[in-house]
């Protein structure tokens, strides 16, 4: 039966080194949640805690309204796949998934019946009598997963576990993943520096940073409505261009590379100002009045769209994707070029890039 995973407080410190700031959030029953971030922002460190492999220093982790900050990691109830697999060379694939079963002092009829019903699940019946070493990566990743999941864990803990896998791999596991997470309805807690398999497989996303959690939200929340700068440029490509916010009369401004915008705020905010622009929102127009002038820096062809690197007058170079479909020819590098904003299309922050204000 799965569980929740609750975190209120929680911090974690290694000397002077603060790996995790008062992380509270909760994982709710049944739910894909992922932990995104750079190399370094704690990420790892909080799915550990979980596992009961880093003590916790101040707060509390509880499964459903159990706290599990003294249990022993063995009795936690949860399954792990790591980065590395961590599959038995000496076992054969059979006893590989049948380990967690054994020490848990199962049955051996029930042991088959388990066994053969999780390598199913991961494809990998035919391949029971196998040594790991004569397994590609991808299988034994669905080993490692199979081992995870025969125990029937309250919770499914998964550290970077594609990482190794090349790009074909890691989408087509990445799939199974889901469809199986789905199909069991186990409360899953994922950690990925890859912003692709994060938006892929997510119910929600816990963007984090230094140790802070930036944001938490649905993956189409996440790429459409960022909290701040951070989350913008780590998740997809964001274009920054500096602008003001300037007040004339009762209106309100974006005033971007001298040409005004009126745009409507969630407070009142005057000053420097960061848009946040998507590659597929930046709209080369024709139209003179209102638009920004640029030129074409360079034009790379991608077959169902065209990226382009726009120099702009201020001298910023941004990005835009202009799509096959909806053009009849292709721009060229020293074309002159006009894009509009649209504000309903972009994201604003503060100066500091740290408040939004849209």
């Amino acid at each position: 039966m799965s569980f929740s995973v609750r975190f209120d407080e929680v911090s974690k410190n290694f000397g002077e080194f603060r790996a995790i700031q008062n992380a509270s959030f909760t994982v709710e029953k049944g739910e894909f949640f992922t932990l995104l971030g750079p190399s370094g922002c704690g990420k790892t460190t909080l799915l550990r805690m979980v596992a009961g492999f880093n003590p916790i220093d101040s707060g509390k982790i509880s499964f459903d309204d159990k706290i599990i900050n003294n249990i022993p990691a063995h009795k936690r109830n949860i399954g792990m796949v790591f980065q590395n697999y961590a599959i038995f060379p000496h076992m054969t694939v059979f006893e590989n998934v049948a380990y967690g079963l054994k020490a848990r002092g199962v049955s051996r009829s029930e042991i088959d019946e388990r066994v053969m019903e999780a390598l199913t699940m991961v494809k990998m019946e035919g391949l029971k009598d196998r040594s790991p070493q004569q397994l590609s990566g991808g299988q034994q990743q669905r080993i490692a997963l199979a081992r995870a999941i025969v125990i029937r864990p309250g919770a499914l803990l998964m550290d970077e576990p594609l990482s190794n896998l090349d790009a074909k791999l890691r989408v087509e596991m990445r799939t199974t993943i889901k469809k199986l997470q789905q199909s069991l309805g186990i409360t899953t807690i994922y950690v990925t520096h890859d912003q692709e398999e994060a938006l892929a497989i997510s119910d929600r996303i816990g963007v984090m940073k230094d140790g802070f959690i930036q944001q938490i939200d649905s993956p189409e929340v996440i790429y459409k409505h960022p909290e701040n700068a951070f989350v913008a440029n780590f998740i997809g490509t964001s274009n920054f261009i500096e602008s003001k916010i300037i007040q004339i009369g009762s209106q309100t401004y974006l005033d971007v590379v001298n040409v005004q915008i009126p745009i409507s705020l969630k407070e009142n905010y005057e000053g420097e100002a960061k848009i946040s622009l998507r590659p597929e929102h930046v709209y080369l127009t024709e139209e003179k009045d209102n638009t920004i002038k640029g030129e074409i820096q360079l034009a790379t062809f991608l077959g169902d769209f065209t990226k382009y690197e726009i120099l702009l007058e201020n001298g910023q170079t941004i990005e835009a994707n202009e799509y096959t479909k909806d053009v009849s020819s292709f721009r060229k590098p020293g074309d002159e070029v006009r894009i509009k904003i649209h504000t309903d299309k972009i994201n604003l922050f503060d100066s500091k890039g740290e408040v939004a204000l849209l």
